[in-house]
């Protein structure tokens, strides 16, 4: 049961991290005209994205450009937009599309980009992914936020040692590690300041 579940896992993350096509031709445009400097490149990689959204109802597209109104563009002159770019993350995530919940979760753990911090309806957000998509990465941080919480009824044992489990065979980055640290030897608490810059650091 662990073997299917573990392949069934690594397939979909492998889905997940490809990007339509014409998106990624779009970030192409814009990360070629970001690095040589044209506006004109960088517009028609932002008007691939828009007809994308518009015309093909990609959510890829949605997402790219929920990050590229995120981050605002210096060249452009178009500065950061939290605000625009959570609308579009709701509208993917009422679309169950895992990215954006991945991300907003994320978002509601650390309290940035516009998102009050709130504990609860991000483990929520990552347990969703969990169930409808198998997402292994959101299993570690649920794992990680329930094995923490001072909240007696988070800390369920065997809801903890499910989603461990799943990271650890699907070999999320630290899940391994926190495991055998924080979980089987009861380590101190892992304390995580912000878990963007965390998780990137494993």
């Amino acid at each position: 049961m662990h073997n299917i579940i573990k392949i069934f896992g690594l397939i979909l993350l492998s889905q997940l991290a490809m990007a339509s096509p014409l998106s990624d031709t779009a970030l192409r445009l814009i990360k070629t005209g970001n690095e040589i400097r044209s506006p004109s490149v960088v517009l028609s990689g932002q008007r691939l994205l828009l007809r994308g959204m518009f015309q093909f109802n990609d959510l890829d597209a949605v997402y790219e450009s929920s990050k590229q109104t995120r981050a605002g563009n210096s060249l452009m002159g178009y500065s950061p937009q939290a605000t625009t770019a959570n609308k579009l993350l709701e509208k993917l995530i009422v679309k169950g599309y895992d990215p954006a919940i991945y991300d907003a979760a994320l978002y509601l753990l650390d309290g940035e980009s516009g998102f009050v911090k709130d504990e609860l309806m991000a483990l929520n957000l990552f347990e969703e992914s969990v169930k409808t998509r198998a997402n292994p990465q959101s299993a570690f941080v649920a794992a990680v936020i329930r094995n923490e919480s001072l909240v007696a009824g988070f800390k369920d044992k065997q809801r903890i040692d499910e989603l461990i489990t799943f990271a650890v065979l699907n070999r999320v980055a630290g899940a391994q590690q926190y495991q055998t640290h924080y979980i089987i030897n009861r380590g101190r608490s892992l304390q995580v300041k912000n878990w963007r810059d965390w998780l990137e650091s494993q």
